[in-house]
C-alpha cells in the first residue's frame, strides 16, 4: 500500500512538472582552433568549424547537449591535395600534346599515319580518363583540411528563457585527430562552453582539454580544441 501511494505520489508531481521540451536539432558554422605539440614545439592552427547539436532539457533552467563538431584547421596537408591535383592536371595535358605531336609528325611515311592517329585516338582516350585524378583530388582537399572530429555531451544551466537566453555548459568531449588516412588517434577530456539564443540566433563557444594522459597526440604534451559558431536557432 505504502510503495503504491508513493507511485500515485510520483505520478501526479511528473503530472504537474511543466512539460520538457522536445529534443531539436540545430547546424552552425564558425571558426575552429586546435592547438597541439608539433614538429617545432606548440602549434595553433585555425580553421571552420562545422556543428551539429541536439539540444534537449529536462526542466526549465536544466537540459542537454550532444555535439559533433568538424574541425578544418590543417590547410598545410589540403594544400598537398590540391597540389597533388594540379600535378595530375599538367601531366595529362602535357602527355596529351606529346600524343598530338606524335601522331601529326611531317616525317613520317604516309602509310604509317593512319595507323597513328588510330593510336593517338585511343591513347587519348586513355589520358582523358587520367583527368578524373584532378577533382578526386580537390574534393579530397576537403577531407585533407580535416584536423578533428569531436562529439561532446553536455549539461546546459540556461539562465534566460524565451527569445532571450544565455546558458552555461560543461561535460566530456572526445576527439579524433586524423594523422593518416589509416592512423587517427584520440584525445578524450573536460567540455566546456557558454552561448546565448537572441530570437533565431545562436551563438555558442566550447572549449575541450585533454591532457597528455588522455590522448594520443603524435608528440605528447595537451590537446585543446575549440569552436566559435553561430547558427539558427529553433
Amino acid at each position: 500500500m505504502n510503495i503504491a501511494r508513493v507511485l500515485a505520489a510520483a505520478a501526479l508531481l511528473l503530472a504537474a512538472a511543466p512539460a520538457a521540451a522536445a529534443p531539436r536539432f540545430s547546424f552552425a558554422a564558425g571558426y575552429a582552433v586546435l592547438g597541439h605539440d608539433g614538429d617545432h614545439g606548440r602549434r595553433t592552427d585555425g580553421g571552420a568549424a562545422l556543428e551539429l547539436r541536439l539540444d534537449g532539457s529536462v526542466s526549465e533552467r536544466i537540459g542537454f547537449g550532444l555535439t559533433f563538431t568538424w574541425g578544418l584547421t590543417d590547410w598545410a596537408r589540403a594544400r598537398e591535395y590540391v597540389d597533388a591535383g594540379n600535378r595530375a592536371g599538367s601531366w595529362t595535358t602535357e602527355k596529351l600534346a606529346d600524343v598530338e605531336a606524335w601522331a601529326t609528325k611531317s616525317d613520317v611515311r604516309e602509310g604509317t599515319r593512319p595507323f597513328r592517329i588510330l593510336g593517338a585516338v585511343f591513347a587519348d582516350l586513355f589520358l582523358v580518363m587520367t583527368y578524373a585524378a584532378v577533382p578526386i583530388c580537390y574534393v579530397g582537399s576537403v577531407g585533407g583540411a580535416t584536423s578533428h572530429l569531436e562529439l561532446d555531451a553536455t549539461g546546459t544551466l540556461h539562465l534566460g528563457g524565451g527569445a532571450y537566453d544565455p546558458w552555461l555548459e560543461g561535460g566530456v568531449g572526445a576527439a579524433t585527430l586524423p594523422y593518416r588516412i589509416l592512423d587517427w588517434r584520440r584525445a578524450v577530456g573536460p567540455v566546456v562552453g557558454l552561448g546565448v539564443r537572441l530570437g533565431s540566433i545562436r551563438l555558442g563557444a566550447r572549449l575541450l582539454w585533454s591532457p597528455p594522459a588522455l590522448n594520443e597526440a603524435r608528440f605528447g604534451g595537451s590537446v585543446v580544441t575549440g569552436a566559435f559558431t553561430v547558427g539558427l536557432a529553433q
